[in-house]
């Protein structure tokens, strides 16, 4: 589903995402785990070039890669590819609906019909269906993330990609999200999961990538990483954690 190939980024002279690689199969959940600062947000924003790769390419479900300056190739990948952020990102002033209805019709997918249709489905997917005709204002935390993740399904993505999604959340509100994660992952949806959470990680992920430094230092699956990690960085990381 996903291939990443010596991708690297750089913020001027310094060079945060290191030459990576990285291939996530059709229907597999894997989480990306590892110190504040290691580059994993970086890593995860390139993978839908909301941060444009300094080098290197993407590729998604078999399509053309997405190089590294190809503008073109690089917004068709957006749209093959959710991306569930920390902090939201509703915008304020429009119901959930209008929120989740506005890619689809905008761009194309879907008229406003349609769109309605499947906003009020996901809605009722995550148990929201009756704050259709609310505002982000008017919900807690976990609701307006649990929104955020049907705005991004609404696009019918090939993958899906979250940043942080429980860090911004109070703790009473952690499991809203984190169920309806692992709902999906049940249902088959590629996730590339970037998480502190690692209990998640123990029970979710097909695969655990530890990161640090803009490298991936040990990737298996969480039986592994979590009882016998191989790398002594990956060691120290889990101690300090768990």
């Amino acid at each position: 589903m996903l291939q990443v190939r010596g991708l690297r980024k750089h913020f001027g002279e310094h060079e945060v995402i290191k030459g990576v690689d990285l291939d996530v199969e059709a229907g597999e959940v894997v989480v990306i785990i590892g110190p504040s600062g290691s580059g994993k947000s970086t890593f995860i924003r390139c993978l839908n070039s909301l941060e444009a790769p300094s080098a290197g390419d993407v590729q998604v479900h078999g399509g053309s890669a997405a190089h590294a300056g190809d503008r073109k190739a690089l917004a068709k990948l957006r749209e093959e590819v959710g991306m569930v952020f920390q902090d939201y990102t509703l915008f304020p002033h429009m119901s959930v609906l209008a929120n989740i209805m506005l890619a689809p019709v905008k761009l194309g997918r879907m008229n406003k019909a349609q769109a309605r249709d499947t906003a009020l489905a996901l809605l009722e997917r995550v148990g929201l269906r009756h704050k259709a005709e609310g505002y982000p204002a008017q919900l807690s935390g976990g609701q307006q993330q649990r929104v955020a993740i049907v705005r991004a399904l609404a696009m019918k993505p090939k993958l899906l990609l979250f940043d942080e999604p429980t860090s911004a959340l109070d703790p009473e509100t952690v499991n809203e999200v984190l169920n309806v994660m692992k709902a999906l992952a049940s249902e088959g949806m590629t996730m590339v999961v970037v998480t502190h959470e690692m209990g998640f990680a123990r029970d979710v992920a097909d695969r655990v990538v530890f990161f640090d430094g803009g490298r991936i230092v040990e990737t298996g699956p969480p039986a592994q990483i979590f009882s016998q990690p191989a790398e002594a960085r990956t060691r120290q990381f889990l101690a300090s954690v768990l």
